[in-house]
């Protein structure tokens, strides 16, 4: 009898320990489990139309006289105005004609508007973000990187496929733009003047048609105005003075309230790691302003998805992510369909500029959506903190793109020989100047990140040039080239 009593004991105060444990868990992880809980299931952004958008407008006032839109309300009124007209043509469309490049860049000659996109999406994926109606075939696998809208021919839309190189008219059954109205409200800005680059440098008189002598890119007359660096902050601080108050814009969405189990580490580089459970979740913030997160792929909550839902919770992630910072926009995307995941690349702009990637890969946001799930989002970016003085010596106008191609004549040729194989040893190097120049493909002013001596951050004002399959980044005061890559 006393061994069963004895026995009772021990099994009594074992229950009593598991219960005491079990108690503990469920109090200690409650406040932790119930946002977890919430953190599965991903959120979709009801707001995907803000990031489909040109970030290039240029403009024909006919004749020889162009002009470039960098302000960003006024590109927010003309892409306003034209989208309705762009969507709704992509359903009730007449006629689908491809024409030449001649035609299309006659087009633009007269007084018309060519908005340009930041990267070639189909005309289905494009049409997804707006409505879920089905398009026909005929138009739907068509990728317009350009829009080319032309007044008086009230009904047609021109566009130009640049992955297959097809030009496209298409025609509305019934319904009109008055673009005629826009270019008007633009010109009286007093804009910037513009030449097409086979005019500026008469490209049709000094090379042959093996050459592209239609070039239309845009090309400045001459700019006035100064356009000025300056200083940046990154989003999250990591001293300590500033760390908890600005991290905690994105520990919210990631762990939720509870920081209970949410170990603090510090990398061999002076990151900061923020790790839930045995790295189911983490957040990484390095010394150079990267905000990393990571979440472990689970096959149980996986789903098939497409376009339009991987991008809806790319956004919808980024949304509670930290600042939205202004002008944003999908640059870039890639599909891997073997594991059905998507990879978002986000842009943005500082001072009605974008910020350049100083590699193909280097995008200020990153975002991998894999089966439903967001498993990575790579932020960089930085916050205005004052304008910035480069030098005692006031900057009295800034470098021409003639200043930047000319004075870097020699690297340019290197590279423009180098990337299209040519071995040519007896070769002038200002025998590839015209050749160079006829495959400009895109000129933009935008900013690059620099550090001062002073280990201040700051944004350089830079000409961003596309030749051929190459990206140039020049310092648009001295035309020094600050970097390049392959596109």
């Amino acid at each position: 009898m006393h061994v069963v009593k004895e026995r009772f004991k021990t099994v009594l105060l074992i229950l009593l320990i598991l219960s005491s444990l079990l108690l503990t868990r469920v109090n200690l992880f409650n406040g932790l489990l119930s946002e977890a809980k919430t953190e599965e299931s991903e959120v979709a952004s009801t707001k995907l139309s803000t990031y489909i958008n040109p970030q290039s407008y240029s403009v024909s006032f006919g004749g020889l006289s162009y002009t470039k839109v960098y302000d960003l309300d006024l590109q927010a009124s003309i892409w306003n105005e034209v989208r309705p007209f762009i969507l709704s043509t992509f359903v009730n469309y007449e006629s689908v004609e491809e024409i030449t490049e001649k035609d299309y860049t006659k087009a633009f000659t007269e007084n018309s508007l060519l908005i340009k996109m930041p990267f070639s999406l189909s005309v289905s994926e494009f049409y997804s973000v707006f409505s879920d109606e089905v398009l026909g075939d005929e138009i739907a696998n068509i990728k317009p990187r350009e829009y080319l809208i032309r007044e008086g021919n009230v009904r047609s839309l021109y566009l130009f496929d640049e992955v297959n190189n097809k030009y496209y008219l298409l025609k509305h059954k019934t319904m009109k733009h008055d673009v005629g109205a826009l270019i008007e409200v633009i010109k009286a800005q007093e804009p910037v003047e513009y030449r097409k680059v086979n005019d500026r440098y008469s490209l049709p008189n000094i090379l042959d048609e093996t050459y592209n002598v239609l070039n239309y890119v845009l090309i400045p007359v001459q700019y006035n105005s100064i356009t000025s660096a300056i200083k940046v902050q990154n989003e999250v601080r990591t001293e300590d003075a500033f760390f908890n108050q600005d991290i905690s814009a994105f520990t919210n969405a990631v762990f939720g309230n509870r920081l209970d189990f949410v170990k603090k580490l510090k990398d061999v580089n002076d990151s900061i790691v923020l790790m839930y459970g045995y790295g189911e979740k983490s957040l990484t913030v390095t010394q150079t302003g990267e905000i990393i997160y990571r979440r472990k792929f689970d096959p149980q909550l996986s789903e098939k998805i497409n376009f339009f839902k991987a991008l809806s919770y790319a956004a919808g992630k980024l949304e509670g992510f930290g600042a939205m910072p202004e002008g944003i926009y999908l640059a870039d995307y890639r599909f891997e369909s073997e594991t059905n995941t998507y990879t978002f690349y986000f842009n943005y702009k500082l001072n009605q500029l974008a910020v350049a990637r100083l590699s193909s890969k280097d995008y200020p946001i990153t975002i991998v959506v894999r089966e439903g799930q967001v498993v990575s989002l790579d932020k960089n970016v930085k916050s205005f903190a004052g304008t910035y003085t480069l030098s005692s010596t006031p900057i009295e106008r800034l470098a021409t793109i003639d200043d930047c191609i000319y004075n870097n004549m020699v690297e340019l040729s290197v590279y423009y020989l180098q990337d299209k194989g040519i071995t040519n040893p007896t070769a002038s190097v200002f025998d590839q100047y015209y050749p160079l120049i006829s495959e400009i493909k895109s000129i933009e002013m935008t900013y690059v990140e620099q550090v001062a001596n002073d280990d201040v951050s700051y944004m350089q004002p830079t000409w961003q040039l596309r030749i051929s399959d190459r990206i140039y980044l020049f310092n648009a005061y001295d035309s020094k080239l600050i970097k390049t890559y392959k596109y």
